[in-house]
């Protein structure tokens, strides 16, 4: 890992070589970005009871941010400019590695907000690579006429453990839909099934979805 370290901080200061000023300050703003939420997510996992109240002050660093730099590029997707982050609807989720729900304010005042997970202690590269390997696939399937409807969100590894990967809005985790089946609804092979015949009783509603 310190090689390829090493490799990429030379690959990035040959990038920072060759460019201008302007996606210079671009970068140094999205490096600082990531630096403050792996700040934030280090001490919200290391605190004890109650982690809402760390999360509280210590999202201020992200507030303190955004009032130096007024906007900044989203690493995950460049494409989004955001301009702040809102506060009440920043938290955490409550798995081993208390992963953060960080809500950015959108540049464009009209569209919602952008919900990022930054996650700390899982080896992101993974993920990437099965992404990858899945939206392959899935354009393989469109050219042979199979739209499979996939949702395919996007991940990036920032460093040693960590990263940052998109919230797809309004989904249901197969986790909560395991733990509304029972006790061994994870070990029935219906429990999705019955899962969508629930929330979809009419038969149309329930073609359409499933």
């Amino acid at each position: 890992l310190a090689h390829f370290k090493s490799w990429y901080q030379k690959l990035l200061a040959a990038v920072q070589f060759c460019t201008g000023k302007t996606l210079n300050d671009e970068f140094s703003k999205e490096r600082k970005l990531i630096k403050i939420l792996g700040d934030v997510a280090e001490k919200v996992k290391a605190a004890s009871d109650p982690k809402k109240q760390v999360l509280k002050m210590e999202i201020n660093k992200l507030k303190q941010f955004f009032q130096e730099v007024n906007v900044c590029r989203l690493p995950l997707n460049p494409a989004l400019v955001v301009r702040g982050i809102d506060a009440d609807a920043c938290s955490y989720f409550t798995s081993n590695a208390f992963p953060l729900k960080i809500s950015f304010t959108n540049t464009e005042t009209l569209s919602r907000n952008i919900n990022v997970i930054f996650k700390m202690g899982d080896d992101l590269r993974q993920d990437m690579l099965v992404l990858q390997i899945i939206r392959v696939m899935d354009r393989i399937w469109i050219q042979e006429g199979l739209d499979m409807q996939m949702i395919i969100y996007k991940c990036l590894s920032t460093g040693k453990g960590q990263g940052l990967v998109q919230m797809v809005s309004d989904a249901t985790t197969l986790a909560k839909i395991h733990r509304e089946s029972g006790l061994i609804g994870p070990l029935k092979e219906n429990t999705i099934k019955k899962w969508f015949s629930h929330h979809h009783p009419l038969e149309s509603s329930y073609q359409e979805v499933y």
